[in-house]
C-alpha cells in the first residue's frame, strides 16, 4: 500500500533566479517587545527565527520609500493570486 503524500506546510517562499527556494517563511508573530519574529528556513535547510524591529524599518526607510511604486504594484497582484490558489485547492479536493 502506498504511503499517503506528506502535505507541504504553507509558506511564503522567496526564490532565486533559478527557481530554487532562498527563504521560506512559515509563521510571523509579534513578540513581547513588539518586534516581528518570522519562523524561516534559509537555503532549504537552515531553520531560524528572523526578527524585524520598528527601528530597523526606520533605518531602512529610504530603501522602502524608493521601492514604494514597485511594492504597491506587486500588492495589486495578490487578490488574483489568492483567487487562483483557492481555485487550485478546490480542484485538488475534487480530484481526490
Amino acid at each position: 500500500m502506498a504511503k499517503p503524500k506528506k502535505q507541504k506546510k504553507p509558506a511564503i517562499v522567496a526564490i532565486m533566479d533559478d527557481g530554487s527556494p532562498m527563504v521560506e517563511v512559515f509563521k510571523i508573530e509579534k513578540n513581547e517587545k513588539g518586534e516581528l519574529v518570522m519562523d524561516c528556513k534559509a537555503l532549504g535547510s537552515m531553520r531560524m527565527d528572523v526578527v524585524v524591529t520598528a527601528d530597523g524599518i526606520a533605518e531602512g526607510w529610504p530603501v522602502i520609500k524608493a521601492a514604494m511604486g514597485s511594492v504597491l504594484s506587486f500588492a495589486m497582484q495578490i487578490p488574483g493570486a489568492l483567487r487562483r490558489a483557492k481555485k487550485a485547492k478546490k480542484a485538488m479536493e475534487q480530484a481526490q
